[in-house]
This record gives structure tokens, sequence and C-alpha cells, in this order.
């Protein structure tokens, strides 16, 4: 089990992971495969590619804002000081790494990245496996019966 008052112990920061996976679709790409449109004009793919962009930007910032207003850390390897429940974590308990997924997943459309179509399950797996489990022990651990709540009440993604 964790220490409680020095956070979940993260194996590594998760935009890094979203970075990575992102640079890795990059390289990747070098590999053809051929299963989206070329990024070349208006298109659905692009358009869907948008949407899932500004999208995921907006649930990362705004979850970022109410912990901000909440008076706790954002940064996750730090402690956390309370259990937020309000703003999207109404909807989902990880609205921050499902931003990030969404970002991957609208920037590999707009940019006809398939490799990282590809890689946003695995980036959605390694959040979830890696970085949420984790977390979860420990809040549940420094928080207990109200942070149970929130399992029982708010989705784990949606």
């Amino acid at each position: 089990m964790t220490d409680i008052d020095n956070g979940p112990q993260l194996p590594v920061l998760p935009p890094v992971l979203l970075l990575g996976a992102l640079a890795v679709a990059i390289v990747l790409d070098w590999i053809p495969l051929h299963f989206l449109a070329a990024p070349v004009g208006l298109n659905l793919q692009t358009v869907a590619g948008l949407v899932l962009v500004v999208g995921g930007i907006w649930l990362a910032r705004s979850a970022m804002m109410l912990f901000h207003r909440e008076g706790t850390n954002v940064i996750p390897t730090q402690p956390a000081l309370k259990v937020v429940t309000g703003g999207p974590y109404r909807y989902t308990r990880n609205p921050m790494y499902l931003g990030m997924v969404m970002l991957l997943l609208g920037l590999s459309l707009v940019f006809s990245l398939e490799w990282g179509v590809i890689l946003t399950p695995v980036l959605w797996l390694v959040f979830d496996q890696v970085i949420v489990a984790r977390e979860e022990r420990y809040l549940t651990a420094k928080f207990g019966d109200e942070y149970r709540t929130l399992l029982t009440r708010t989705r784990r993604w949606l």
C-alpha cells in the first residue's frame, strides 16, 4: 500500500504517456497502414477529430480548473487534499485522463495517424491499469468512505 501522505506514487506523469503514445504513432506512421482518409480538406474524419480534440481539451481543462477552485493538487504525483465530486466528476472519475485519450484519438483522425488510432485503446488501458488503479487504491486508503461513495456513484470512465 502507498504512503497516503506522499501521493499515489505513480511511475510516470500521465501527460508523458499521452506524449509518448503520440510520438510512437508519428514514428510508426512510416510503416504504412491505410484505413484513414488522407489529411486533406474538411471531411467527416477531420471534423470528428476536431470535435474530439476540442472536447478532450475542454474536459481535461475543466477538471483541472475545478481542482484549482477546490484547493487540491492537480499534479497526480502530489498528495490529494480532498475528494472532488462536482463538474465533470459527476459523470466520470477520470475526466483528465479521458480528455487525454480523446485528444490522442482526435489528433490521430485529424492528421490521419492510423497508428495513433491503434494506440488509443493501448493508452486507455495503460491509464486504467497503471495509473487509475493505483490512484484508486491511494484515494480509498486516504479518504475511506467518502471516496468509496464516489466509486459507487460515478463510473470510472463513462
